[in-house]
């Protein structure tokens, strides 16, 4: 497998929730081709844009969160050029208009199905004109975009592009274990580089969270009750501050893993918190960290990008595990070990879209991933199948992707009904649905 290729696709920087942020990019990339702002933007949504995008907040906007305002925000001041990072500088008159949008009812949204898990769809109207962009398959990854119901813009059909998983990832998810742990061992100069500048972008983030609380506080109320260089208690009070940033709208990127921030923070955090109190060589640590990446990639292939069951804990933390083995000078064994015991504790940890809360669950993941750690580096060891996991990470990963796609199916739905009984009904748009109708029908 060509890790280049891999860590290209899989591991970015992204602002802010990538749910929000593909809605934005979807916006900004459609309003190119609008003569001015759009009147009414309408979404389309699968099932886990809409649950993730509709609590978080969006970056540099304070107070302000989920996929409406994203779109209304992309579509006004967005840079499609940014990919995930659209929404970086956008300015208080974008701000205040797309509030103005959403107060008036012009900003809706819907969940459609038969789409792939990663799809938004967004429709702006204005007068005379109809223009629709989508993102489909992955977050930063425009498939379409039609003026007045013309193609004006067509992405190229990749694997993604066409439902299947990208070559890299079928390789990878095909791997036992040991080969990833000797995979990550392979990285050159560059690679190492690049994951060192992505573990210091997520403790920068991290940092902020631990100067002032943001959101609910989780990392900053952690840290300031933990004893000093208690090392378990940094990495769940530091992978929460960072979450806590992040899900507030901090305005500071993070280095993604599999398509998600809280994924990266947690496969990224614990080890290298690790490293620099146990004294790892730069090396070690970009070793650890590709290791890291490797797993929680190869448990993404399995389950999908959106799950109804929480990745930053089952994948990432999984994935954190086993970098902390390897920093601790554990073996390959070891370390898929690791992985497991963080499996087995938090398999059954639910997605109910990104929000505050999540902070709770990175760091859980993140201190589940030190525990893992220890009990297979200083405990007997698991020698049996325990339930549905057992000692083979690519046994593991196929029981998790059926549990999550086959035994949690109908989750997202109920889900998404209980947070639709929290939502109030929106005031009627400014734009008649008359004046809806003549505009689609002008657009003809």
């Amino acid at each position: 497998m060509d890790l280049h290729v891999f860590f290209a696709n899989e591991v970015k920087p992204a602002l802010g929730c990538t749910e929000p942020g593909a809605v934005a990019l979807a916006a900004s990339a459609g309003a190119r081709h609008l003569a001015g702002p759009p009147k009414h933007i309408h979404l389309r949504l699968s099932a886990n844009i809409y649950k993730n995008g509709q609590s978080v907040g969006i970056p540099g906007t304070p107070g302000l969160s989920g996929n409406l305002l994203a779109a209304a925000l992309g579509a006004l001041g967005g840079d499609p050029d940014k990919g995930l990072q659209s929404l970086e500088g956008i300015d208080e008159s974008a701000i205040n208009k797309a509030t103005e949008m959403l107060d008036s009812g012009c900003l809706t949204q819907e969940v459609v199905n038969d789409v792939p898990n990663v799809y938004a769809e967004v429709e702006m109207l204005r007068q005379g004109e109809s223009v629709t962009s989508v993102v489909a398959y992955a977050h930063d990854q425009i498939v379409e975009i039609t003026h007045n119901r013309n193609t004006v813009f067509e992405g190229q059909e990749g694997d993604s592009g066409s439902g299947r998983l990208p070559s890299y990832l079928a390789t990878l998810m095909r791997m036992e274990f040991s080969e990833m742990w000797e995979l990550a061992g392979s990285i050159d100069d560059e690679l190492e580089t690049f994951l060192l500048q992505g573990a210091e972008m997520n403790l920068n983030v991290a940092k902020q969270g631990l100067e002032r609380p943001w959101g609910l506080a989780a990392g900053y109320v952690a840290a300031a009750n933990m004893r000093e260089a208690d090392l378990p208690a940094m990495i769940r009070a530091w992978s929460s501050a960072a979450a806590d940033v992040r899900m507030d709208g901090g305005k500071w990127p993070v280095m993604s893993s599999a398509g998600s921030g809280n994924h990266g923070l947690t496969a990224i955090i614990p080890p290298a918190l690790a490293a620099k109190t146990w004294n790892r060589s730069d090396r070690e640590l970009a070793e650890a960290l590709a290791l890291s990446h490797l797993v929680t990639g190869a448990i993404k292939a399995k389950t999908g990008r959106l799950t109804p069951v929480c990745g930053c804990s089952i994948a990432a933390g999984a994935g954190a595990a086993a970098a902390l083995t390897r920093l601790a000078k554990g073996s390959a064994e070891q370390a898929e070990q690791a992985s497991a015991y963080v499996l087995s504790s938090v398999l059954g940890m639910i997605c109910d879209g990104a929000k505050g809360t999540c902070a709770l669950k990175v760091g859980t993941a993140a201190s589940e991933a030190y525990l893992g750690m220890l009990l297979a580096t200083k405990g007997k060891g698991l020698s049996s199948q325990q339930g549905i996991i057992g000692p083979r990470f690519t046994s593991n990963a196929k029981a998790v992707g059926e549990l999550s796609g086959v035994g949690f199916a109908a989750v997202d739905a109920v889900i998404i009904r209980l947070m639709n009984q929290q939502v109030s009904a929106p005031t009627a748009c400014s734009t008649s649905p008359e004046a809806r109708k003549a505009d689609e029908n002008h657009s003809n």
